[in-house]
């Protein structure tokens, strides 16, 4: 299966969303075979140390697939830096830790990382430099109707430096100007192969488990269509369309959440339920899933950081896909 690389775009002028919709489309094809985009460099600034078996190596690549070992599910990182050109200010790095023998705590467990960037505003047409992301490989596509539940337990913060903090401090990040989300992006079509191609599948649904600054979803101007509890988190949804004609539908959580163990099936099945030109089906299949923070500007380093990820794609006859 090729690499799947989101590219996002929107912000500040307009009330976006940080998801595939506005970037170009050569971009958006180029991401969708695989390929790394026009701006791409060689390795730099990349490093690793190793300790007890434990390393943690860093990638400052604007792209990268990164498929560390791992028992059960397997996962790939990507800086995914393809707002990047050459005179872009700021910079990016991903630091990734992990066991020699794959040995963490479920198998649906992945390596903890972080993201340490810093980048002055982009244009208002293309203002997303980055997309750093976690995807889940080589179990998709899946039909939705065969899909029991999606199991996701999370844990994330964002802080001002270089250095992850073990609690988000939103002051810091407004008093810095730090434009960005914590999200989960999914794709879906009634082909199974397209439902895998970022820039045809019919329809991205987003999970925002926070927004800072100015980002926004498709559609919030027109405000919320629905909303649902799960597991105690209030999202709302917002839907919209974005540059490439993909229906979006975001689901915001209404405060920011730093931690979350559920299932989040229910938001998906929730929209087989018509609104609006939205027509989701139980015979659409899922065929991208991914977690990343879409990276915007901050006035100063900021470091998101991943110490607890778990996502299991479960089938309704019980037996464990992802």
């Amino acid at each position: 299966m090729v690499f799947r690389w989101f590219l996002n775009a929107g912000l500040l002028a307009l009330p976006i969303a940080a998801t595939v919709g506005t970037l170009m489309g050569i971009e958006a094809h180029r991401h969708a075979a695989g390929l790394p985009p026009l701006f791409h460099s060689d390795s730099h600034n990349n490093g690793r140390t190793t300790r007890d078996g434990i390393s943690n190596t860093r990638y400052c690549d604007l792209f990268n697939p990164i498929s560390p070992p791992s028992k059960g599910q397997l996962y790939t990182l990507n800086p995914n830096q393809w707002g990047v050109t050459e005179d872009t200010s700021g910079s990016l790095c991903v630091n990734i830790t992990t066991i020699a023998n794959g040995s963490y705590p479920t198998t649906a467990t992945a390596p903890p990382f972080s993201v340490t960037w810093q980048f002055e505003p982009g244009p208002t047409r293309q203002p997303v430099h980055a997309f750093p992301n976690i995807m889940v490989d080589d179990v998709l596509p899946v039909a939705l109707a065969d899909i029991s539940q999606l199991d996701f337990n999370i844990h994330w913060t964002y802080s001002v430096g270089s250095t992850p903090a073990n609690q988000t401090n939103i002051s810091q990040l407004s008093s810095n100007a730090v434009n960005t989300n914590v999200a989960l992006d999914l794709f879906f079509d009634t082909d199974p192969q397209t439902a895998q191609n970022v820039s045809l599948a019919r329809y991205e649904m987003m999970v925002w488990f926070a927004g800072f600054g100015n980002a926004r979803p498709f559609g919030y101007s027109n405000g919320i269509a629905r909303t649902k509890d799960v597991n105690g988190t209030i999202f709302n949804l917002y839907t919209g369309r974005n540059g490439l004609g993909q229906q979006v539908l975001t689901w915001f959580a209404s405060n920011t959440t730093e931690r979350f163990t559920g299932d989040l099936y229910p938001l998906i099945s929730d929209l087989f339920l018509p609104y609006g030109d939205v027509r989701l089906s139980r015979t659409d299949y899922l065929g991208v899933l991914s977690f990343g923070t879409e990276v915007f500007s901050s006035s100063a380093n900021v470091t998101f950081w991943m110490p607890t990820l778990s996502i299991d794609i479960r089938k309704s006859d019980t037996v464990t896909v992802g």
